[in-house]
């Protein structure tokens, strides 16, 4: 599954001039917090903003935890007046260290009105960098957040869901028993995280059969792959997903552009697909470059004094042939700044729906219990200087559905037969698996099929086709007859397939 990643850069900074506090102090990491963010942050914050907010904060756990109200004066605006209202506070609440130090940290943190940055104890960080690295605790399956939908897009083999009933095309809709609707995606990783070894009960709507089930899991290590990837068929075209920015991504990548290189020379396309990706590290973003351009600039970053500084790609390779990247609001930081380097150097264009608009890079702190900040120190712009911090990238393509994006691509590469295939949920393009929120195709209540209406309007190359969500097949072939299509129906599992060839 993908969590939101935020993206990091590689190098430490020095911590000089950051007073050192002996390690019987009990709020050294609050102290060390509030001088790297005053000192660093992005957003230049003052030292009554910190201050104050780490009081109100620890103030309101106190009142909840304890049932203590806390006076707070709206006159301590520094350092010292912050820890010796800590100290007071501390015997009069009777509330612990590690409670205090955390509260007024996550108060400090959130005056910035900035998500990335960001607290984490040791465990934590543990979670967050094996979650950046694709390696997890979990149930094996990854979900894609469409349309308020959770759905399962993808059951990872030789884990606990391949071992279970749930399938591709899923809904994911409880964990627990608690309800997931109008939950964040934030929230749904929330509920489905846990230790190794721990059980949850997933309740999932399965469309194919109208109807909701209870799935019980049981959590376990696994280690996904950053990079898919494989030819569409009879096309020469090249088709590979990256899930995130690792340190093993590049070379991933690079494996795979190799053997998909390997299996047809004359490749005469490749698609990227980038939805849902939400970041990774700055060097695997920057040697991702790297396979498709020789030397060139990667990007722009300015500090919180406005200093600007240039990031290179060096020593990389050059393709010859058109690129086409999958975009959509999931697709975020590293994801961005690669896509918008691509277009910018006239290698790629973007297809899909605007990007997620995290234009921002952080970089993780440790503190002195084992803990760690990660803050935003920069932003960043694309070559041609475009802003992608809060806006996102527009794609040069816009489409909303998700398998119209794939043959939007296709299309625009020069593709004009397509065979589409339902099978278990997954809308197949061209021999190529992609999960579908709503089926591709269905019957109406005459027995009538139905193809999806965005769908057929992107194998025609042309708009919507009126306001309809789905066409009905054996209607729109009657008064289009340049457009071919064979429905052919297989037993005992229906599959329905659409082979189309359409003039330019």
């Amino acid at each position: 599954m993908k969590r939101i990643l935020s993206w990091l850069l590689a190098a430490g900074i020095a911590l000089g001039g950051i007073p050192v506090h002996a390690a019987a102090d009990p709020f050294v990491e609050t102290v060390e917090v509030y001088h790297q963010v005053l000192d660093n942050h992005l957003s230049r914050p003052n030292e009554k903003q910190l201050v104050q907010g780490a009081l109100e904060h620890v103030q309101k756990l106190a009142k909840e935890a304890k049932n203590v109200s806390l006076s707070l004066s709206q006159d301590d605006d520094t350092l010292s007046e912050l820890i010796q209202r800590l100290t007071e506070w501390k015997e009069k609440s009777k509330l612990d260290e590690a409670t205090i130090n955390r509260g007024a940290i996550e108060g400090m943190l959130a005056t910035l009105d900035d998500p990335h940055t960001m607290f984490f104890t040791k465990k934590e960080l543990n979670s967050f960098q094996a979650g950046v690295e694709n390696q997890l605790v979990g149930f094996g399956f990854r979900l894609r957040f469409q349309n308020g939908l959770m759905l399962v897009r993808e059951i990872i083999p030789q884990t606990p869901a391949a071992a279970s009933g749930l399938k591709k095309g899923d809904q994911l809709i409880g964990v627990d028993g608690t309800s997931l609707k109008e939950k964040t995606a934030e929230d749904a990783f929330n509920f489905l995280r846990g230790e190794e070894g721990t059980e949850a009960v997933l309740t999932v709507y399965r469309p194919s059969e109208k109807r909701e089930l209870q799935i019980k899991l049981k959590r376990a290590a696994i280690t996904v792959p950053e990079v898919e990837g494989n030819l569409f068929q009879d096309d020469k075209i090249g088709y590979i997903s990256l899930e995130t920015f690792g340190s093993e991504a590049a070379y991933q990548f690079r494996d795979k552009l190799d053997q998909l290189t390997r299996e047809s020379p004359s490749l005469k396309g490749l698609i990227v697909d980038l939805r849902d990706n939400s970041g990774g590290y700055l060097t695997s973003a920057r040697d991702v470059a790297s396979l498709f351009f020789q030397d060139g600039l990667l990007m722009y970053t300015t500090n919180r004094n406005g200093v600007e500084v240039q990031t290179w790609v060096r020593n990389g390779r050059n393709i010859h042939y058109p690129v086409r990247i999958l975009v959509n609001e999931g697709t975020a930081s590293a994801s961005e700044l690669l896509a918008g380097a691509l277009r910018d150097h006239g290698i790629a264009k973007l297809v899909g729906t605007k990007t997620y608009g995290k234009g921002s890079a952080q970089q993780i702190i440790p503190l002195s219990d084992g803990d760690a900040l990660k803050i935003t120190l920069n932003e960043y712009f694309t070559p041609n200087h475009t802003k992608v911090n809060h806006i996102g990238l527009e794609p040069d393509v816009v489409e909303q559905d998700y398998a119209a994006q794939v043959i939007r691509a296709l299309h625009s590469l020069g593709v004009t037969s397509f065979q589409l295939e339902a099978e278990d949920g997954d809308t197949v393009i061209n021999g190529i698996a992609f999960a579908a929120v709503d089926p591709i195709f269905k019957k109406d209540e005459k027995g009538n099929w139905l193809i999806r209406g965005q769908v057929l309007s992107s194998l025609l190359g042309k708009e919507k086709q009126g306001e309809a969500d789905y066409v009905e097949i054996d209607t729109y072939l009657k008064t289009h007859p340049t457009l071919q299509m064979k429905l052919e129906y297989g037993a005992p599992v229906i599959t329905y397939h659409v082979t189309t060839t359409t003039t330019q």
